[in-house]
């Protein structure tokens, strides 16, 4: 293996272990959790290129979230928003207590769903 594509692969490895310690693995987008490094894509919360001061939005720190490959690239296309309060709010960035009840409410319904579809036995 290249010693370069070793190294990405590592780097991409650590930042997820780091982001599920943390509890930081939840998609910018859809707010699902990110099961596996190669679930994980970073992402700018505000597009850097077209900004009027790239530099700084493509490195500030704050600008930063993960996301599943399919949920950034989507997003690239993607239409506004729903207006605050909600969880579509809470994932651009809004902390106000509407928005955090709301996404708290989805992520619980979210678990709820995954946990019923794992449960469910096939049918002989």
């Amino acid at each position: 293996m290249n010693p370069g594509t070793a190294a990405n692969r590592l780097k991409k490895h650590l930042l997820f272990n780091l982001s599920k310690r943390l509890d930081i693995n939840w998609c910018y987008q859809c707010g699902a959790s990110i099961e596996s490094a190669d679930e994980m894509t970073i992402e700018h919360k505000e597009p850097w290129l077209d900004s009027k001061n790239p530099k700084h939005n493509f490195f500030n720190i704050d600008n930063i979230a993960f996301s599943h490959p399919s949920c950034n690239y989507r997003a690239a296309r993607a239409k506004k928003g729903i207006p605050c309060p909600s969880s579509t709010a809470y994932r651009k960035g809004c902390r106000c207590d509407g928005c955090k009840k709301h996404m708290a409410e989805y992520r619980k319904n979210k678990k709820a769903r995954l946990k019923g579809l794992n449960s469910k036995q096939p049918k002989s």
